[in-house]
């Protein structure tokens, strides 16, 4: 197989450092691209993984155009890059309620900036990584598709569902090779500690109350990283425009999440619930048919693998782990 370079953005992310990883396994070269950022502290951890398996990273806000024209140029002195995965960005629902401003400038700026940096350097494609919160809340047994009406309910969810629509005008306009992708609740190995499942994980293992938003009964399309990882992947070799769900397609009670994880880790849960926040939805579910068509992608963990993997990970590395709170 020949070595390609391909530029993630939000590599030291969750997805975005599991993305490296599977990139660099599978015998490619990795330039990442992130900001200076020490409000995850989970992110010290990726770096220096990241540095041992040979990541270059380049610290950059992506919503700042004269910081990505400096990428452009710095992209172009290292060789011909194959793709931009383009992950980083603000997430969190409740966060973007707070501070709306920002998550636009990010959110749809930065992808803005990214679209111009793939013009600039010529690469193959991109892969904009987009949300299933774009869906809003969906009724009970239903499955959400790409071609559904959407109902976005937070400014996180439309500053994404903008980003979305800017990637296909760019690609109907420029002719640009770009596939969108709508991740189902992503858990896994270095995951986003403000996640229910790290932090679940987390509080069950240091004996600390959870809490629930709610009874327990919301549903979640909980997608594992390394399935992520390879459909991220795959989708870099499309023509034209694509919009592609990325989810297990099969949603679990958040409740049942927590009794395997205390399994897993011999522990009772000390829950406390408090009532749902308006944001949060009741169900996400990904209709997959089309990632099966045209990726020929189909998930291949299911929780309880999932959730081993993750526990592992995080047993071995709990020392490292110790500021997570």
């Amino acid at each position: 197989m020949n070595k390609s370079i391909y530029a993630i953005t939000g590599s030291l992310g969750f997805v975005g450092f599991n993305l490296s990883k599977y990139l660099i396994d599978s015998g490619h070269r990795v330039i990442g691209i992130d900001i200076d950022n020490n409000s995850d502290p989970l992110r010290e951890w990726r770096y220096k993984e990241s540095e041992k398996i040979g990541v270059k990273t380049l610290i950059v806000d992506i919503s700042d155009k004269y910081q990505v024209e400096s990428v452009s140029n710095e992209l172009n002195k290292i060789s011909h890059i194959e793709s931009i995965f383009h992950l980083a960005g603000l997430a969190g629902v409740r966060k973007s309620i707070e501070n709306p401003d920002k998550y636009y400038n990010v959110n749809l700026r930065g992808t803005f900036n990214m679209l111009q940096l793939l013009k600039s350097i010529e690469a193959n494609s991109l892969v904009f990584s987009s949300t299933s919160s774009v869906y809003g809340d969906i009724s009970a047994e239903y499955f959400s598709k790409e071609s559904d009406s959407l109902n976005t309910i937070s400014p996180y969810a439309s500053s994404k569902l903008s980003a979305e629509k800017l990637c296909q005008l760019f690609s109907n306009l420029y002719e640009l090779n770009i596939s969108v992708l709508r991740y189902f609740t992503v858990y896994g190995v270095a995951g986003r500690p403000d996640m229910s499942i790290l932090k679940f994980i987390n509080l069950i293992y240091k004996d600390k109350p959870i809490t629930i938003y709610g009874d327990g009964s919301q549903e979640r399309d909980f997608t594992y990283v390394s399935d992520i990882c390879r459909g991220t992947y795959d989708s870099s070799k499309l023509k034209g425009f694509n919009l592609i769900n990325l989810g297990k397609s099969n949603p679990e009670k958040l409740i049942s999440a927590v009794r395997i994880i205390e399994d897993k880790l011999g522990k009772k849960a000390k829950i406390i619930f408090k009532p749902q926040n308006k944001m949060d939805v009741n169900r996400t579910s990904a209709d997959i048919t089309n990632s099966k068509k045209l990726i020929n992608w189909e998930p291949l963990e299911d929780l309880e693998s999932g959730l081993t993997k993750t526990i592992g990970w995080y047993k071995e590395n709990a020392k490292s782990l110790e500021k997570l709170s």
